[in-house]
């Protein structure tokens, strides 16, 4: 009896492929790989059934460029990101662009039909969907603020936010849930902050009303947001994404801890590290930085044990920070010591605090860790850059043509140094 071979579908279109592949034509060629793909996908359960296109309805002027996005449903019922699975193209090529990430580049303002035209995103079996985008310059005419997340109600203290607004145009288009040139203003008493894309970080432990102000140009809108933190349950300290009771530091050594949050009767953790505040316990045994992305690294300074503690919303968190090792400081100098230093005018100096101890390691760059004063100079302006990094740097700014003196002064762990700067 002979014996009979079956194969999958997948497989017998991978032979066919393997036979005929290098010896027809190149259409003929992608064809069956197109095919091979197809089969895989429906195989599999993931052949996309539709297509939404996101962050669309935006007005661009020429030169300006703007990412879409796009969400597949597929036949196993579920949603993901597709936007680098489509073939993307613009109704008018000379108006804008698009690239095959979904990237819209704006190529001529256009005033047909308000500037309107079609991007569309088709996967590998042709279902497509369409998104508008806008070219032109026309002037704003009023902003429409509203909140992204949540859409309405009041947000939940700790956990991020997201505001936007509608903006409309002298031509009557548009542009929705945008924060396209746009630039926020809160109102002097809230204690929450704003980012450049909206996002609003609260951590008051009572209710708080903020005004978000929002401007483009000379046009504005003001919208009032309410923070409660009554939904808030406990907050928790993450190393290396494990909660932990305990961080072990050797000095010199540095690391990043992060923040989540819960709220009562859901399950999910939020990550609130843009909102969470840290502070150690009667101590300077290690250097926390505050701000920016390398917010919560902790710098082991000198051996020891303290408290970690994140609090928001009224809510803390302490866990033990134990530093060890060794740390007998011994002098700090300004760079190599030189004095006096030059900085010419409009020009930047870049200052960096080093401690040099008889143990090892036998120095640390503490700059961001030291209390600087420039002594009421008026002449430069001062700033720290790459906190949480051991590149911080106290950078000074010479802000007139006018030459003249300045005086830097560093307290750090009870020593002091200073040195002249001659702007010339």
């Amino acid at each position: 009896m002979a014996k009979i071979h079956t194969f999958p579908k997948l497989s017998v279109i991978a032979m066919l492929v393997t036979g005929i592949v290098g010896c027809g034509s190149d259409s003929e060629s992608a064809g069956l790989v197109k095919a091979v793909t197809l089969e895989k996908l429906r195989t599999e359960g993931t052949i996309i059934e539709s297509v939404t296109i996101g962050n669309d309805q935006t007005r661009l002027r020429a030169g300006e460029k703007h990412q879409l996005s796009a969400t597949g449903l597929d036949s196993n019922g579920e949603t993901r990101n597709i936007t680098n699975e489509l073939t993307w193209t613009s109704s008018d090529n000379e108006v804008a662009t698009v690239n095959s990430s979904g990237l819209v580049t704006a190529v001529a303002n256009a005033s047909a039909n308000q500037g309107i035209i079609t991007i569309t995103g088709t996967t590998i079996n042709d279902i497509s969907g369409d998104g508008e985008m806008s070219i032109s310059d026309e002037a704003v005419t009023s902003i429409q603020l509203k909140q992204k997340s949540p859409k309405t109600g009041n947000i939940n203290t700790c956990i991020d936010a997201n505001i936007n607004g509608d903006v409309a145009y002298a031509d009557g288009y548009i542009s929705l849930n945008t924060v396209k040139d746009m630039s926020f203003v809160l109102d002097d008493t809230t204690t929450a902050t704003i980012d450049s894309d909206g996002s609003l970080y609260t951590s008051s432990a009572d209710i708080e009303n903020t005004s978000i102000t929002a401007k483009i140009g000379n046009i504005t809108d003001q919208l009032t947001v309410t923070a409660d933190p009554v939904n808030l349950e406990s907050i928790d300290v993450l190393v290396n994404d494990s909660s932990t009771d305990l961080i072990s530091l050797s000095v010199g050594s540095r690391i990043q801890v992060n923040a989540q949050a819960t709220l009562t009767n859901n399950t999910k953790t939020f990550d609130i590290d843009n909102s969470v505040s840290w502070s150690q316990v009667n101590s300077n045994n290690v250097g926390i930085t505050s701000v920016d992305a390398k917010k919560g690294t902790l710098f082991a300074l000198k051996p020891g044990t303290t408290q970690l503690i994140g609090t928001c919303g009224g809510k803390q968190k302490v866990v033990t920070l134990e530093v060890t090792g060794n740390a007998t400081i011994d002098t700090i100098q300004i760079n190599d010591d030189e004095n006096p230093l030059t900085l010419e005018p409009l020009k930047t100096i870049d200052l960096t605090l080093t401690a040099n101890y008889s143990t090892t390691p036998s120095t640390l760059n503490v700059t961001e860790f030291a209390n600087w004063s420039i002594n009421g100079s008026k002449i430069v302006n001062a700033e720290l850059i790459n906190q949480g990094t051991s590149q911080a740097i106290y950078r000074l700014t010479s802000n007139s043509n006018t030459n003249g003196t300045a005086v830097v002064s560093v307290i750090y762990d009870g020593l002091s140094s200073s040195t002249q700067i001659n702007i010339e």
